[in-house]
This record gives structure tokens, sequence and C-alpha cells, in this order.
């Protein structure tokens, strides 16, 4: 069986002359991969510097030693897919190059991706391909670029499907480009329905001019912005979110294009409004709870009662003791009620008063009072003061106090009024 050229060009090897040499000279310098192949006989017929540096494969070797080291250095899945390739340039044109990739381990030993044309020079009879002219084009950083380009859309697509926050873009007409899953739910609608949709086609006029406001912000400060805002759910009602918008830059990118990401924390504050309240709750508890401790009413026997004061009498206090003695003893039906102020630390001529009402007031009842605990240094600040404690009786401890409204309760039968 014979070769005989393809039927639009020849082999270099073919040509002569001084033409030739050039053609010769040429496919050696060229910065591309490229060889000859005889696919029947299995030898590299051709091969130029480039392709020796590329593959390491000595132009010393003999074409059927250099075709073993090349079969050796092709990835094992890509020679069982060459194969086929061969067999499909029997059906091809003459001159039209066949594409495939296909991986090598080149010189160092380091696997790189090539792209291989392949043109036939030569058939045999029955029309096979028998000589190739191939040409490799190293694509491996576009090939490693591509991955990566795979490996970030990926990670996009990973956090724009399953990111609890609505994550979307706008364009400088403030049509939406791109917006995640989470987005479209609360909207209602598909993901693929939401690009080249506007604002008012989902927000009512109010909503729609307030969130310009923070679109137009960005676009003109460049700064991305924190905020906070409302935005009505089709079925729930007004949404609290936490909201970021940011200027999108890059290549291809209009300019004007802002990204934007936002949290629903209407539970979040929902439940922050609900702890205030209970904390509000238990400093009111609280309250009436030290109230009730700084103005203790003990009732200690039929009819009596006794106040113990410590501490500073403010004007708040100071009306909470009247307030808690009357109902005191409107509660307890009790004639005498005593005011032990051994634990006050200093009494003026307000802490007077307070106590000269709280005479006259239970006086009201028909009920009487005994103040308790008057200390020496007090008892001549009084006196100092002017203070006019007729009708007012006093004794200098609570115990000496506490017998004077039993004797007096007993003696009377109960009620001391009048």
């Amino acid at each position: 069986m014979t070769d005989t050229p393809s039927s639009n060009g020849s082999m270099a090897a073919q040509a002569k002359g001084p033409e030739g040499t050039l053609v010769e000279q040429g496919f050696d310098l060229a910065p591309t991969i490229l060889c000859v192949l005889d696919v029947r006989d299995r030898r590299i017929v051709a091969r130029n510097r480039a392709f020796v540096r590329a593959l390491g494969i000595s132009d010393q070797e003999t074409p059927e030693r250099a075709w073993q080291t090349l079969l050796s250095r092709i990835h094992p899945e890509d020679l069982d897919a060459s194969a086929d390739h061969v067999r499909q340039l029997t059906t091809s044109l003459d001159g039209q190059p066949l594409e495939r990739a296909i991986r090598a381990r080149c010189t160092g030993d380091v696997e790189r991706f090539f792209t291989l044309r392949c043109v036939v020079l030569a058939r045999g009879d029955d029309g096979a391909a028998h000589r190739l002219l191939v040409s490799a084009e190293d694509v491996t950083e576009r090939a490693r670029r591509e991955v990566e380009l795979q490996r970030s859309e990926a990670l996009l697509h990973a956090f724009l499907e399953y990111m609890p926050a609505m994550m979307f873009a706008k364009d400088p007409d403030s049509r939406y480009v791109v917006a995640n899953a989470q987005f479209s739910r609360f909207m209602g609608v598909g993901p693929r329905s939401v690009a080249g949709m506007r604002d008012h086609d989902m927000f009512p006029d109010d909503v729609v001019a307030q969130v310009k406001v923070a679109d137009d912000e960005v676009r003109n400060t460049g700064v991305a912005t924190l905020f906070e805002e409302s935005v009505p759910h089709p079925t729930e009602g007004m949404k609290l979110f936490h909201s970021v918008k940011f200027p999108v830059r890059g290549p291809g990118i209009p300019e004007g294009t802002i990204g934007g990401a936002a949290i629903d924390i209407t539970a979040i504050k929902r439940a922050e409004v609900e702890r205030q309240e209970a904390q509000q709750a238990v400093i009111a508890a609280q309250q009436a709870i030290i109230r009730e401790l700084a103005t203790p009413l003990l009732p200690i026997a039929d009819g009596v009662l006794v106040m113990p004061l410590v501490g500073e009498l403010d004007p708040e206090r100071a009306g909470r003791i009247i307030e808690t003695l009357l109902s005191g003893i409107g509660a307890h039906q009790a004639t005498i009620a005593i005011i032990d102020i051994t634990g006050v630390r200093s009494v003026d001529t307000q802490v007077a008063g307070v106590l000269m009402q709280a005479a006259r007031a239970v006086g009201l009842l028909g009920a009487k009072v005994v103040l308790t605990g008057i200390q020496p240094a007090i008892a001549r600040m009084l006196i100092d003061l002017g203070v006019d404690w007729q009708g007012l009786v006093t004794e200098a401890t609570l115990r000496s106090g506490i017998d004077y409204a039993l004797r007096t309760r007993d003696r009377r039968g109960g009620s001391i009024a009048g």
C-alpha cells in the first residue's frame, strides 16, 4: 500500500530548492510545538525544537524510539482517546484540522495540558490517515484559569443557593442582574424571574423611594453602607432587615452597579423587645420588693404595727411611708403604729415634717403613732430645729415603745382613739 500526499498540500520534507530549505527552517524554529507522525509505521518523521524542549525527547533518538517515548509521556486515558481521534481523521476533509485536548508529562516530569490540531498529510489506498501534521498549543495556564473560574463559580453558586441572607446585584438602571435563592423565596418568584425586574415590580412606592435613597448613596459615595430597613413580605407583613449595600466594580461591569445583602432580624428584634419588657418587669418587681423592704410594716400584736426605718428618708420614700402606714392600719384594724427611727442616719426639718405628717394622717384614722429610737444627738437636733412634737408619743427604744403600746391597748380594751 503506497502513501499519497493529501490533495491540498505536500509535506515539508518533499519541498525542493531554497524555498524548501526555508520551509524546513520555519518548521524547526516555530515557537509552536510541531511534528509529523507516521501513525501506520508508528514513528516520528519530523519534530521541531519546541517539541524537543517541551517533551524532553532528544533529537538524537531514532524515529521509532522517539515514538515510544512520546507514547509514554501521554496520559493513559488520553492515549485511548487518541486512537479514536485518528479514526475520525479518516473521514475528515483534507486540510481540515481536528482538535482535541491532551495531557502529557513534559520536561521536569510536570503534567501540562495541550490543544492538538491534526491535519492529514498523506493517506493510504484505503483512505486511512497515515501521516499527520500535528501542532500542539500549551494551554496549561488557561486550563488552570478555567478550573479556578469554575471553582469560583461553584463557590459563588453555593453561597447564593444556601446563604440565609438575601443577596442581589443591580445595574446602573436599578435592574436586578442577579439574586440568590433566599431573595427569590422571599419575593415568591423563580430564581430566573428576578433578572431584569425593578424594585417597583415587587414593592410599594414608599419602599421603592426608601430603597432608591440607599442605592443612590452608595453610587454617589462609592462606599459600602450598613443600615436597617423595613421591607414588606408578600404574605407575612413588614420585616426588618440588617442590610449592607456596596459598589461592584470589575471588567465588564458597568459603572454604578451595586450589590447588597440583607439578613432578616425581625425575630431577633422581637426577642430583644420581649427581653427588654421582661427585664423591665423584673426591675419593677425588684423595686416593689425594695420598697417593701425600705418601708416594712410588721404586725406584732392585735392592733399594733411596727415600722422600722433604716437609712435616708427622701421625699419619694416619705410618701411611701405614709401610704404604707395608712393601708396597713386599715388592713389590720390597728390602733397603734410604732415608727422606729433607730436606723435613720440623720433627722432634719424634712424628715421631721414627714414624721409629723404620718402622725396626723394616722390620727385621722383613729390610731396613734409612737415614735421610738430617738438618739440624744437627734433629740438635740430636733430641739434646735424647733420641731413641735405636741401630741406625738415618743419612747427611747423600740422595746419600750412596744411595752407602751401593749399597756395602752390592754388598758383601753384595744382602742386608744381620742
